[in-house]
């Protein structure tokens, strides 16, 4: 009776434990996430190593920042791809106030809002409500963060689970709590976003066609400048662009291009402050031709493509006579 009791207990507990389903990948994922119902919580894409600012703060200034790198945008624009191909529809962005995260979202689905919350450190409660916030029916809500707010608060994630351009999946659980349902890998959304431009779905609802706002072309290598002076003063005036800091273009008017008394160095920089705030940096994509003191290079901006011409200066040695930028669409 007692080995009877026993088998008994035994097989009862087997019915009431719950049992953890198996963690979402790939495709599967993607098919789940296209009824909405989800929260994608996002780490975001990779970012220049080579600067780091203190834990938890916003500097000010881009140059203050560890910013993405064009590693990172390929990788946020890939996103972007994987989004269309599946028709993953959003009703809800938002984003750490950094611009890497910023600029993550952007490049992936589209403008995100701004919140602290996704940046604090240490993480606090507040940063577990907002993930474990429902998304409105039919939908799915994109959270670009750090990897802290993701090791903190979404179960099942351990430092060094989440790399940068890769997220965890979460749906609100019915004790009121967060629920891991399945991960996307840097390899993960390469692997998806194969053979896209063949895919066909039906258009996404709610925050708009993601990635639209990007050129479909992005190199799989960086772009390598030629070796000659008009070389030299392109990419010069593609990293002071990029750099978000009137101090640096400042640098760079002064000293590499021609001096015009027409055009004032505090006319020139109310124009760049201006094109910064619209487009932000400069990805090169491509050299699209060089001639005789002129080259002309592509870029890819958070606005779209860009086509960059610099003419160097036949009077003054070593200086670029002008610096034209044609954004599309603009």
């Amino acid at each position: 009776m007692l080995q009877l009791l026993t088998t008994l207990s035994f097989a009862a507990n087997l019915l009431t434990t719950s049992v953890t389903p198996p963690e979402l990948r790939g495709e599967a994922l993607m098919v789940a996430l296209r009824n909405g119902g989800y929260t994608i919580v996002l780490r975001h894409a990779r970012t220049d190593r080579s600067y780091r600012e203190e834990i938890g703060t916003v500097p000010a200034s881009r140059t203050q920042q560890r910013n993405l790198n064009d590693d990172g945008v390929r990788d946020a624009r890939l996103m972007g791809v994987v989004f269309r191909k599946y028709a993953i529809p959003f009703g809800e962005v938002l984003a750490s106030p950094m611009f890497r995260t910023m600029e993550t979202a952007e490049y992936a689905v589209g403008p995100a809002a701004p919140t602290m919350v996704l940046r604090a450190f240490p993480s606090a409660d507040d940063a577990r409500k907002l993930i474990s916030v429902a998304p409105k029916p039919g939908t799915n809500r994109l959270l670009v963060t750090h990897h802290f707010i993701i090791e903190t608060h979404v179960p099942g994630i351990k430092p060094g689970d989440i790399g940068e351009s890769e997220a965890a999946v979460v749906r609100p659980s019915p004790d009121g709590g967060i629920e891991l349902v399945g991960r996307i890998l840097l390899a993960d959304w390469q692997a998806l976003a194969a053979d896209a431009a063949s895919t066909s779905g039906a258009a996404p609802q709610g925050h708009g066609a993601p990635g639209a706002n990007v050129p479909a072309e992005y190199p799989s290598a960086p772009v390598v400048f030629p070796q000659t002076t008009l070389g030299h003063l392109a990419q010069a005036y593609v990293q002071a662009f990029s750099s978000g800091d009137t101090a640096t273009m400042r640098r760079f008017i002064e000293s590499s291009l021609e001096v015009d008394a027409n055009r004032p160095v505090a006319d020139r920089l109310t124009r760049y402050a201006e094109l910064f705030a619209d487009n932000g940096p400069l990805h090169i994509t491509a050299i699209e031709t060089t001639v005789e003191r002129e080259i002309t290079v592509v870029a890819l901006a958070k606005r779209g493509g860009v086509r960059l011409t610099v003419k160097e200066s036949g009077q003054q040695q070593g200086r670029a006579a002008s610096v034209t930028l044609r954004f599309e669409g603009q």
